[in-house]
């Protein structure tokens, strides 16, 4: 798996050392013997988790910059992009976020098996952490997670001004043009579009750089729930 792993990033142009590849091997170990006996992620093959979880993850690696420091995955599932990115930024700052404790179990055994000090878990919902968290993030992720209008609404309040969210989304989506009023709502604006395609599927992925404008108004995000039935 270690030349499959490191084909993969040579394609897809990313800077490896030893360290960070024996840490992602053990991070692959520890997910399947977890998935083994508590379902936190449908991809079992060893070579599908290598590039539809951990290189999917580290195509936002060249989209990161040296300014962002404190970065936010919000319904981080299995650590996806969260977790791979930490493991590839040590000098970042990376909080894991996720609603279902299974997961951000897991999580916390992947985070001191890897001995990752600058990863933090939680388990809880946006709507709840937001209170001490709002707008002290340079950039926020989620991967797949939800409508982009919807995610938008999570994801944004938690981000300083002139910060940037890189929601990672399938090839194909309408999302962006029913996210216009949400990004208006909060004061966000599309910056670029990114294509990629996975080195051995070559699967289309898309990438949306947004760009936050103004502080966002503190009765968003809504309460539980209200977002998901009444996005923006």
């Amino acid at each position: 798996m270690k030349e499959y792993f490191e084909i993969a990033l040579k394609k897809i142009n990313v800077a490896y050392d030893e360290e960070k590849i024996n840490k992602s091997l053990k991070y692959l170990q520890l997910l399947q013997d977890y998935n083994s006996h508590t379902n936190i992620t449908a991809i079992r093959n060893e070579k599908d988790i290598i590039e539809k979880h951990f290189v999917d993850s580290l195509l936002l690696q060249i989209l990161i910059r040296d300014e962002d420091k404190k970065i936010i995955d919000i319904g981080t599932g299995a650590g996806f992009p969260g977790m791979m990115l930490a493991i590839f930024n040590p000098d970042k700052e990376f909080t894991l976020l996720d609603s279902i404790q299974k997961k951000t179990k897991f999580l916390e055994l992947v985070k001191e098996e890897l001995d990752l000090k600058n990863v933090e878990i939680i388990c809880g919902r946006a709507e709840e952490i937001i209170e001490n968290r709002r707008e002290i993030y340079d950039l926020g992720l989620c991967r797949g997670v939800s409508n982009l209008s919807v995610i938008l609404e999570y994801e944004i309040p938690f981000i300083k001004v002139h910060g940037r969210f890189l929601p990672q989304k399938m090839v194909g989506t309408e999302e962006v043009v029913t996210a216009e009023n949400a990004l208006k709502v909060l004061f966000s604006k599309i910056v670029k579009q990114y294509k990629f395609n996975l080195p051995y599927s070559n699967e289309e992925r898309l990438v949306i750089e947004i760009y936050k404008e103004k502080k966002t108004d503190k009765k968003y995000p809504r309460k539980i729930g209200i977002p998901l039935k009444k996005p923006l």
